[in-house]
């Protein structure tokens, strides 16, 4: 019997084409998301009531949306995180949750260096002025000589401390579970979670949404940074308290917030006034998003779908 695959991930097929030959390959039909964000809840229902299986991005699989897939046997998360995902509501009904830890991990590293370097010479303004024939003078500091403080040193955190190596600068790095060896090698400094706080001039943000990490930049941590301190957040929007942020932007206690991150994704200008700040720098959480890595985290997820269907046990199971 075919089995019916619902590729809720925009764009998979023009990015992931090699993922989409393999599950052909194996007798799966596709079924794509014809939108250019993800699926709302009734939307989900409708697509998934007769699907075997899904390679899901960030829509959001709760209990009531397993229910209207009866058939469903594996939720493939496209990429890492998996808090759009009630594994536990998947635990229950015998779904088998995956992802694809570190696969991203090289192109979100390189975005998080674009955004700092962005942030610290301040270049979306200075590119908006220089457009509209004004010739701005400004002067900034230089990466080389500050001091950069990883929060969250997994595997992104540590392709961000490696990729800084070569900018002449000093990195710190917390973490719940620091890896010594990992510091070592890499000439970072592992310090505790106010130390980064106080000691940082840039501080890049790279942990897990868990409940220890919402809201852990908040008023009160906040004040402990620095003055005009840059922020770069690539790890989720609720990490943040984006109005004690915007307070502190305001204030000048924080210089710069770069961010791929938010609370309310899509973002708007009115759903996030972060966004009305012009020391914010805002992507559209597309660090991960290379041609490189679609076709390696395409093909992981694929291969797991597969698995799953086949009756193997999948290489990263969450469930």
């Amino acid at each position: 019997m075919t089995k019916k695959v619902l590729i809720a991930k925009p764009y998979f097929e023009r990015f992931s084409p090699s993922a989409c030959r393999m599950l052909r390959e194996h007798g799966c039909q596709l079924q794509f998301i014809e939108l250019d964000r993800d699926y709302t809840l009734e939307e989900l229902k409708a697509a998934a009531h007769d699907a075997d299986a899904v390679i899901a991005d960030s829509e959001p699989w709760c209990e009531e949306a397993m229910a209207a897939a009866p058939r469903l046997k594996v939720i493939a998360r496209y990429g890492v995180g998996m808090n759009s995902v009630d594994t536990e509501a998947a635990r229950r009904r015998g779904i088998i949750c995956t992802n694809c830890p570190g696969i991203n991990a090289n192109p979100v590293a390189e975005h998080t260096l674009a955004l700092m370097l962005c942030a610290l010479r301040d270049m979306a303004n200075l590119n908006a002025s220089t457009k509209q024939g004004r010739w701005e003078q400004a002067i900034f500091y230089e990466l080389a000589g500050r001091t950069v403080g990883i929060i969250g040193f997994g595997y992104i955190g540590q392709l961000v401390a490696k990729k800084l190596s070569g900018f002449d600068c000093r990195v710190l790095a917390y973490d719940v579970a620091p890896n010594v060896e990992a510091a070592r090698l890499l000439n970072v400094e592992l310090a505790d979670f106010d130390t980064i706080l106080r000691q940082s001039d840039i501080i890049s943000l790279h942990v897990p949404l868990l409940p220890d990490t919402e809201g852990m930049i908040n008023a009160e941590t906040l004040a402990k940074t620095k003055p005009g301190v840059i922020f770069v957040s690539e790890a989720r929007g609720e990490v943040v308290d984006e109005q004690a942020m915007y307070d502190a932007l305001v204030s000048g206690q924080v210089g710069f917030f770069a961010s791929d991150v938010f609370v309310h994704e899509p973002v708007t200008p009115e759903n996030t006034p972060l966004l009305r700040l012009p020391n914010v720098i805002a992507t559209p959480h597309n660090g991960g998003e290379t041609y490189e890595n679609g076709e390696r985290c395409g093909s992981m997820t694929a291969q797991q779908v597969i698995d799953v269907l086949e009756g193997r046990e999948p290489a990263n199971r969450r469930t």
